[in-house]
């Protein structure tokens, strides 16, 4: 039961999960466009790819199905999700499935307007979003005050935001006015969840609810876990509403008493570790899927009060296995040390 994670840039300790789940069930392979991408080192087998808005990027992932015979496929990073929703009935016609909620879900989850618009329309609470002219108004009226947070309103790894305090810094983006967002610059504790909706039966499966204690880059680099019933019903309710498969996380911010949901990921989290770490194993439950099984829910049995610290590695590789000859036999890297200590021999070609 071949896997194939795509975009898996650093995500070593989840490509590490995903292997030990797997055992001797299969092999995990690991795609990127970037050959020192770390987490490449990881997998059982490594491929480098081209850029996901190459025209050829679809058959590649294809090719690399057929030639490893890939039961299952998912993406690690936001853009990517749409690609793979939106062709996932092509890679059914494989024997493929791509882990993704559905491509309606996707484009919702991507586009940040669309996502306030929802969660309003459903009456959850979630971080008030504005187009540039909506923000206007509502500055006009005093609904809106500075500062404002700007960002793409299809971004994603928290790339692009702008802090705005005056209008001139406002007017200043009025060019790219459908393709930014505008909300409120909070200063508030800010929440993530982890959580997996199960591929067979639907069900929300595993939650993990955590406080955001410092971020790097977008991710979660500290975190504390804790249980809130608050919480967990509001992402118990979005999934009754939202239909998320597979591995999903959502950021939310506590404002006053209520959590507001700022944005919804449906992949896996940065901060999945601290779920995984502490017993909440969604990769289980996804192995669990592909064999045609469903998991049981088991929400909330975690300890609380346990704190996940992130911190850097460094692995050595030969320059030459960074090219495309370097996917080919050549001398010692530590992917090949990492091969031979756990499963004995070298790393296949």
């Amino acid at each position: 039961m071949n896997v194939l994670l795509t975009s898996v840039g650093r995500r070593v300790k989840l490509i590490e999960y995903f292997v030990r789940e797997w055992g001797s069930a299969g092999k995990i392979i690991a795609a990127d466009c970037d050959p020192t991408a770390p987490a490449l080192f990881a997998a059982h087998h490594r491929q480098i790819v081209p850029r996901i808005d190459d025209p050829a990027y679809v058959q590649t992932l294809e090719e690399i199905c057929l030639r490893y015979d890939i039961k299952a496929v998912l993406s690690l990073i936001d853009p990517e999700l749409g690609v793979l929703a939106a062709h996932a009935e092509r890679f059914s016609r494989l024997g493929v499935q791509a882990v993704v909620s559905g491509l309606d879900a996707v484009n919702l989850c991507l586009d940040k307007k669309g996502t306030c618009d929802f969660l309003r329309a459903h009456g959850l609470p979630c971080v008030p979003t504005y187009t540039l002219e909506e923000a206007r108004a509502a500055l006009a009226c005093g609904e809106l005050t500075y500062p404002l947070l700007a960002k793409p309103r299809k971004g994603s790894a928290s790339l692009g935001l702008v802090r705005m305090e005056k209008e001139a810094e406002l007017a200043a983006f009025a060019h790219k006015k459908d393709e930014l967002i505008v909300q409120p610059f909070l200063q508030a504790e800010e929440y993530g969840v982890d959580g997996y909706a199960d591929l067979v039966t639907g069900e929300l499966t595993t939650l993990f609810t955590r406080k955001k204690m410092r971020m790097r880059a977008g991710e979660t680099d500290r975190s504390l876990a804790i249980r809130d019933e608050r919480l967990t019903s509001l992402v118990t309710s979005l999934v009754s509403v939202l239909p998320l498969r597979g591995p999903f996380d959502i950021d939310c911010f506590l404002l006053g008493d209520q959590y507001a949901i700022s944005e919804i990921n449906p992949r896996f989290g940065g901060g999945y570790p601290h779920a995984h770490e502490s017993g909440v194993n969604a990769v289980a439950a996804l192995f669990r899927n592909l064999r045609k099984e469903a998991s049981k829910p088991n929400i909330g049995d975690y300890e609380a009060g346990t704190i996940m610290l992130k911190y850097d590695q460094v692995m050595l590789v030969h320059s030459s296995r960074l090219t495309g000859e370097g996917m080919k036999k050549s001398a010692p890297a530590l992917g090949d040390l990492l091969y031979n200590e756990r499963y004995g021999g070298d790393m296949p070609p």
